[in-house]
């Protein structure tokens, strides 16, 4: 009988649960140090609309961000893979900003930008749109020589060859990149409010950190989970939607 992919970490996850749990109870923990699972459970319960409000700000901030990246990343790997060129200049300058710490960052678009939204968009989006850059180039590039020489033996134009034998081949190398993207939006949503927002989950995760309320601030990691794995698998499963048809 085929086990379903999903027992196994689940299994694991109540086991570590149910040790926590007991370990606080046993060990007297302060609740300020490390609160128990049901602590955390009650703080999530009785402080839903505010984590629900503050999960708003930041599934806004990152969707944005994620656009973007996926806009921008999909067109520089058009134009680096049409241009060879054009590409030759922008590519290792596109892998060489890689190197720059990203929170490094974050104080620069705070004095040029101000605080908000759109500055934790704008994080996300530096964040996101490498990896679809990334391997929205790979996959285009992945494509045979002695495919593109049919096509343009049998007349296709350069823009045909493109769009009926590059870019669907490139689609799970582009998948793969935009499901990288979102998680790493959600990080840039995350160090935007960090550095200048007075709203989202990051914003909340340093009230709570000075306030001293951590069952508060593990509620809003287990929003902020919730979140992350519900948009990585969304995007997945778009992913297979267009794969699917693409087939």
């Amino acid at each position: 009988m085929r086990r379903a992919p999903w027992l196994a970490p689940t299994v694991t996850l109540v086991a570590i649960v149910a040790i926590w749990e007991i370990g606080v109870r046993l060990s007297e923990v302060p609740a300020f140090l490390l609160p128990a699972p049901s602590a955390v459970g009650a703080s999530l319960v009785d402080n839903w609309a505010l984590l629900m409000g503050h999960a708003g700000v930041t599934i806004v901030e990152t969707l944005i961000g994620f656009a973007l990246s996926a806009v921008v990343g999909i067109a520089l790997a058009v134009v680096i893979v049409m241009w060879p060129l054009v590409g030759a200049a922008i590519f290792p300058i596109v892998v060489a900003s890689q190197v720059i710490p990203k929170v490094a960052i974050a104080p620069l678009m705070v004095v040029w930008i101000g605080t908000g939204m759109t500055t934790s968009a704008l994080i996300a989006f530096v964040m996101a749109f490498f990896p679809v850059v990334v391997n929205a180039t790979l996959g285009m590039k992945s494509v045979q020589d002695s495919s593109v020489d049919l096509m343009r033996s049998m007349g296709s134009s350069q823009w045909q060859v493109f769009r009926y034998l590059r870019f669907p081949s490139a689609l799970p190398h582009i998948m793969t990149g935009l499901q990288l993207a979102i998680a790493f939006a959600i990080v840039g949503a995350i160090v935007g409010e960090f550095v200048g927002s007075d709203s989202g989950l990051g914003y909340l995760l340093i009230v709570t950190q000075g306030n001293l309320r951590t069952d508060l601030l593990f509620a809003d990691l287990v929003v902020l989970t919730a979140m992350g794995l519900l948009l990585y698998y969304a995007v997945e499963l778009i992913g297979k939607f267009l794969l699917r048809n693409r087939s």
